[in-house]
């Protein structure tokens, strides 16, 4: 595997698979039982499933959400009421029915899921060990699965941001030879759509690196545009999704919430900006400075759809998604496409534009909102140098 882009799969999933089977959008897809109910998963074409992996989101053991109740594999249902020294007891009764049904519905591979654990204690690793490691590979084992078999790393911020956390997870996760894959996910409580610390994504990076040197694919779950920088490796798959919860991982999803969420207001991915700006910012653009606007914005049948008609989008239809998914697609691969130093030099002059294309928007005094500002750009830009210094320069 060189690099690939995989649909972060979330609610309307037709969406994300429309986009890969239609417009050859992402290499395949990664599921999602919180969002998919098991019969939506199975009634799922071969053509999607063969090209797609299933994350069984252990994460939260005990959760209630509906849809993960229909998996008889998931640890609350399995156990009647999931409690940290009952399950070990059935552990391997659920690691063979969630084996057997990955088997079952033909996947890419296999993924072993993981409990989320704030600290990485010595426990970390015992307890991962105890509820689906050992227990998956003894199944898989026994199965004789040649398919690849990845492992799930659900991480912290501040666990991505210690060199010592790093050399652990890595002597860890290469103790097992059986696993060929590494899908990390990573809990960020930031205030900001866009990752802004270079602390964060300098961590993420040379985690990713480190990993894939190592001789593991890596899957970097639950990107937003931040997946532009990891181009400049190789034996890595990012993903993108629709919603934010598809692009930001957090533990809210799997918790039954009472109170009623304020819908977001519609966004639209401009590439040359690196961001997703509110939609109604984006037409007084358009309206007041056209010229401007026609460097920002790479048209789509879907955006050009949603701008020429006459009611504005809302949250939940697919037009502004489905436009990012074939804008990112280009951007990533135009980039990805590259020799690894390559890909970095074209990543950093586009990164200079991005940052001069917002200065002339402050120019013509547009006032963008607190997420679709550049705030992020720099960032971006210094952990992409420092990674280059590090890890690419000569």
């Amino acid at each position: 595997m060189s690099f690939n882009i995989l649909h972060q799969v979330g609610h309307f999933s037709n969406w994300n698979i429309d986009s890969f089977l239609y417009d050859k959008c992402g290499d395949g897809l990664i599921l999602s039982p919180v969002h998919q109910a098991r019969s939506a998963v199975e009634k799922m074409i071969p053509a999607v499933k063969g090209n797609s992996l299933f994350d069984p989101q252990y994460y939260l053991p005990n959760s209630q959400k509906a849809k993960l109740s229909t998996y008889d594999f998931f640890p609350e249902v399995i156990s009647k009421g999931f409690s940290t020294s009952d399950f070990p007891l059935v552990a391997l009764q659920s690691a063979q029915m969630c084996v057997d049904f990955q088997l079952a519905q033909r996947f890419s591979g296999i993924v072993i899921p993981a409990r989320f654990m704030q600290q990485l204690t010595s426990r970390y690793f015992e307890k991962q060990e105890e509820y689906t490691i050992v227990p998956f590979l003894k199944v898989l084992s026994n199965s004789g699965v040649t398919m690849p078999i990845y492992l799930t790393l659900p991480l912290t911020a501040a666990m991505l941001q210690d060199e010592e956390s790093h050399r652990q997870l890595l002597n860890w996760v290469t103790g097992f030879p059986e696993i060929s894959g590494v899908y990390v996910l990573v809990n960020d409580d930031r205030p900001s759509k866009q990752i802004r610390s270079k602390e964060f994504l300098s961590g993420y990076l040379d985690f990713v690196h480190l990993l894939s040197g190592a001789d593991l694919s890596v899957i970097a779950g639950h990107l937003n545009t931040e997946s532009l920088l990891f181009t400049c490796m190789t034996n890595v798959s990012v993903t993108f999704g629709s919603f934010e919860n598809t692009r930001m991982f957090s533990m809210d999803k799997f918790l039954e919430a009472d109170e009623e969420r304020r819908p977001p207001k519609p966004r639209i991915y401009l590439p040359p900006l690196m961001n997703w700006i509110q939609y109604d910012q984006a037409l007084q653009i358009r309206s007041e400075a056209p010229d401007l606007w026609d460097r920002i914005y790479i048209p789509t049948k879907y955006a050009d759809e949603v701008l020429n008609a006459d009611v504005d989008p809302t949250f939940n239809q697919p037009g502004l998604y489905k436009h990012h998914f074939m804008c990112l697609q280009r951007q990533l691969r135009s980039f990805a496409d590259l020799p690894p130093t390559d890909a970095y030099q074209a990543l950093r002059s586009a990164l200079k534009v991005a940052i001069a294309l917002y200065a002339d928007i402050e120019e013509a005094a547009f006032d963008l909102d607190n997420h679709g500002s550049g705030a992020h750009l720099q960032a971006w830009l210094d952990s992409l140098n420092g990674f280059y210094r590090r890890h690419l320069k000569a």
